[in-house]
């Protein structure tokens, strides 16, 4: 089933990309402002500054773009399944590195400090818990420190039929069972919420160019 429902994403989004071109637009965002306000909440993971990271489904490397014009130095990695995309990002970003990558389907040895995504969760498809799940249990595999995720909340006065709507209850309680340390962030003016699952305790603030 899987197979079939991501290419339709593919589809999806390769066909955004003709009409919009290197646009928020192409990945569904409505503009600058709301998805700097989402790597805003990210960002606040953790201590990102020396960091080595994973954007899981990294569009055009625009979360890269918000860290390093804040001033970050990170390893950043980014991984996603449209191979147009991913040229888009390669031509934008030449030094980084961007793989077309499934990470529910391909064998991955490589860890990274954080493992993050951003909006791949909220397209409606025909298991959504169970997709969101197997996500987040395959990001945490690939952790040393943590994961950030964000998907639509149900906690909305409206919902389109085409995204899926999670209850922020259901999902902090399905990540206490792979952690102890899940912090859940429903403090931000989106229909949305944002999950930190910690390896460990997040106490530690000081920068990863020194651990």
């Amino acid at each position: 089933m899987w197979e079939k429902e991501k290419e339709e994403i593919i589809n999806l989004y390769e066909t955004r990309l003709k009409e919009h071109g290197d646009s928020i637009k192409t990945m569904g965002w409505r503009d600058k402002e709301q998805q700097h306000l989402r790597f805003k909440i990210l960002s606040e993971i953790g201590n990102l500054n020396g960091a080595k990271i994973l954007d899981v489904g990294c569009g055009f490397g625009d979360f890269y773009e918000y860290l390093i014009n804040r001033g970050m130095k990170v390893d950043y990695t980014g991984y996603d399944i449209s191979p147009k995309i991913i040229e888009v990002a390669k031509s934008k970003h030449q030094r980084i590195k961007f793989e077309v990558k499934d990470i529910l389907k391909e064998r991955i040895d490589e860890k990274f400090d954080y493992v993050l995504e951003s909006g791949i969760l909220n397209k409606r498809i025909s298991n959504n818990i169970e997709y969101a799940k197997n996500m987040i249990i395959k990001m945490f595999e690939l952790c040393k420190i943590g994961v950030a995720v964000n998907m639509m909340t149900n906690y909305v006065d409206y919902e389109e039929n085409y995204l899926y709507y999670y209850s922020p209850e259901e999902m902090f309680k399905f990540c206490k069972n792979l952690s102890k340390f899940v912090t859940l962030r429903h403090d931000y003016p989106l229909y949305e919420f944002t999950l930190y699952v910690y390896k460990r305790a997040p106490y530690n603030k000081k920068s990863h160019k020194n651990e």
